[in-house]
C-alpha cells in the first residue's frame, strides 16, 4: 500500500512540473488553427476546452503539492476531469481519424484544421 501511495506522489510531481509543457503545445496549436478560421471554429474551440482542462489538471496538482495536501486529492480531481471530458465530448474531442463519409483515413491536416472530418474528395462531392 505504501509503494502506491509513494508512485501517486511521484505522479503528482511530474504532472505539476511538466504540465505546462502540455499547455502551451495546445495553445499553440489553437493559435495554428486560427489560419483555417473559416474551416475549424469547432476544433478550435475544442483546443480552447481541452487547455480548460489542462489547466485546471494543472492548478489542482501544483496546490496538492505546494499545500503539502495528501496525494490521494489527486485521483477525484482527475476523475472529475475525465467525467466532465466524457460529459462533452462531442465538443471537446470532435477529431475524428477517418473520413466520415468513405472512411478513408484522413492527413493530419485535415484533423486538425478542417470540422467537416472528411477527405477532399467526399468534401467536393457535398
Amino acid at each position: 500500500m505504501m509503494q502506491s501511495i509513494d508512485f501517486l506522489g511521484t505522479v503528482i510531481t511530474f504532472v505539476a512540473e511538466n504540465s505546462l509543457y502540455l499547455l502551451l503545445a495546445v495553445l499553440v496549436l489553437n493559435m495554428l488553427q486560427r489560419r483555417y478560421q473559416k474551416h475549424a471554429q469547432n476544433k478550435r474551440l475544442a483546443t480552447l476546452y481541452i487547455a480548460i482542462l489542462i489547466l485546471v489538471l494543472m492548478v489542482g496538482t501544483v496546490l496538492i503539492v505546494s499545500l503539502d495536501l495528501p496525494d490521494i486529492i489527486f485521483l477525484p480531481l482527475l476523475a472529475a476531469l475525465i467525467l466532465v471530458g466524457y460529459r462533452f465530448r462531442k465538443q471537446v474531442f470532435p477529431f475524428r481519424l477517418n473520413c466520415r463519409i468513405c472512411g478513408q483515413r484522413l492527413p493530419g491536416k485535415r484533423i486538425l484544421f478542417y470540422d467537416s472530418n472528411t477527405c477532399e474528395k467526399c468534401e467536393q462531392v457535398e
